[in-house]
């Protein structure tokens, strides 16, 4: 797979256990060490000023996309390569899926479970056809595959998720795609 840059979608909060911030870190280090550059939604809190914070401090490339409302001090991320500060979340969105080779699903929130959604439904919908990573670390995404499941096996869809995304659940996975 030639991946040059990598679209992240995340969590935000500080309030997650250590084990996904040391993921955050592991990641972001290696994406550094493999020359990708991550675009991301531009905050400095959560797994997502982890994984930015990691890569950039390893000589990685950064891009942050952040809404005019969020760029404040307490929440931007000034540390990275770039910050580019957009009119609101549609733009940010745009701006996230055209600047990605493919796109990486952490866990997160309800920002990132629409993200997610959203990617996958262009998919679905051939609006694109990169590729699609869910890190399910910790059985996170368990729910959110069954219900595309569920969807599939009572008709209202007919593809199920796997077919349209890979799957992992380990770092050890997450190198396996980019050896």
């Amino acid at each position: 797979m030639n991946i040059k840059s990598l679209t992240i979608y995340c969590s935000s909060s500080d309030k997650l256990t250590s084990d996904y911030y040391n993921l955050s870190n592991e990641l972001g280090c290696y994406l550094a060490s493999k020359s990708i550059k991550i675009i991301y939604g531009g905050g400095k809190s959560g797994m997502m000023g982890k994984i930015s914070k990691s890569s950039y401090s390893s000589e990685g490339k950064v891009i942050g996309i952040i809404p005019k409302f969020l760029a404040t001090k307490d929440i931007i991320n000034m540390n990275i390569t770039k910050t580019i500060v957009v009119k609101d979340m549609s733009e940010r969105k745009k701006k996230l899926f055209q600047m990605g080779d493919s796109f990486l699903i952490l866990p997160g929130g309800p920002g990132t479970i629409e993200e997610a959604t959203e990617i996958i439904s262009w998919k679905l919908l051939g609006i694109h056809s990169k590729e699609i990573i869910i890190f399910n670390f910790n059985k996170y995404w368990d729910p959110f595959i069954k219900m595309y499941d569920n969807s599939k096996n009572k008709k209202f869809g007919n593809k199920n998720l796997q077919n349209i995304t890979k799957h992992i659940r380990t770092v050890k996975e997450f190198k396996k795609i980019f050896s």
